[in-house]
């Protein structure tokens, strides 16, 4: 009872099936989903998907008491999977750049305990994405992971529980830093590339997606645990407005890393 949908969203073979009460999806100006089905399984959570102008095609999931926020001009490829439950959240920043077949899951699918202390070991965490980080095809990101703006995570990586340095490269079966300092450029693809085109892409002349820790930047984590704690998901969106959607400072979403 009580759910809602704010905005003008076009679904092409799509649909969003609500299961619980009091859950709000939302998204900016005409969003266009194909072939996907959005699932509201448990009560009191948004989804949230900001101004996009290009087609998304994904499967999403979500439980009780959760977030997912999408941003702005994200470009996500066919197709993907996000899974935000057992009240965690996934935010994702503006201009993501998603390959496809990739799965984001804040929790496992079942319980484990340690044999003698009988206590649960894998609890659920959410997972925290900056602003125009590029995600490989067929990656696995897990639980507890924060990625900072500019970071590139290489194809069929699994990342679970890591807390990415801003502009580094991680890849691998578990994801391990590969090169620190990096970021990538227009979202302009290769494969259809000229001799002019290669010539003209050895050199990138600008810092605008170099980030850096400056008095406009925030914590992912503190974010997460805001939402966590605000009950009502009209709550929530307003919370979102002042803190994501209505930033714009391009170093919000710097993280210094840890591992």
């Amino acid at each position: 009872m009580n759910n809602k949908i704010i905005g003008n969203v076009k679904l092409e073979n799509a649909e969003i099936l609500f299961k619980g009460d009091n859950n709000i999806f939302i998204c900016k100006d005409n969003l266009t989903l194909e072939n996907c089905k959005i699932r509201f399984t448990g009560s009191n959570s948004l989804i949230y998907i900001d101004d996009n102008p290009y087609p998304m095609s994904l499967n999403m999931r979500i439980g009780n008491d959760s977030v997912i926020y999408i941003g702005k001009d994200c470009f996500i490829n066919k197709k993907s999977h996000l899974y935000a439950t057992e009240r965690k959240n996934i935010i994702i920043g503006n201009q993501l750049l998603l390959s496809f077949d990739t799965y984001f899951r804040t929790a496992d699918p079942h319980l484990i305990y340690d044999t003698k202390t009988k206590e649960r070991l894998n609890f659920s965490k959410s997972i925290l994405i900056g602003d125009r980080v590029w995600i490989g095809q067929s990656s696995l990101i897990l639980k507890g992971t924060v990625i900072g703006s500019g970071s590139i995570i290489g194809g069929h990586s699994v990342v679970a529980n890591k807390n990415i340095k801003s502009n580094t490269l991680y890849a691998g079966n578990p994801a391990k830093k590969i090169k620190e300092n990096v970021f990538y450029g227009a979202f302009k693809s290769t494969h259809d590339f000229t001799k002019e085109d290669e010539e003209n892409s050895k050199y990138y002349d600008d810092n605008q997606y170099i980030y850096e820790k400056d008095n406009h930047t925030i914590s992912l984590k503190e974010i997460d645990k805001d939402l966590i704690n605000i009950e009502k998901a009209f709550d929530k969106i307003k919370y979102i407005d002042e803190k994501i959607s209505n930033n714009f400072n391009k170093n919000r979403f710097y993280s210094v890393g840890s591992n």
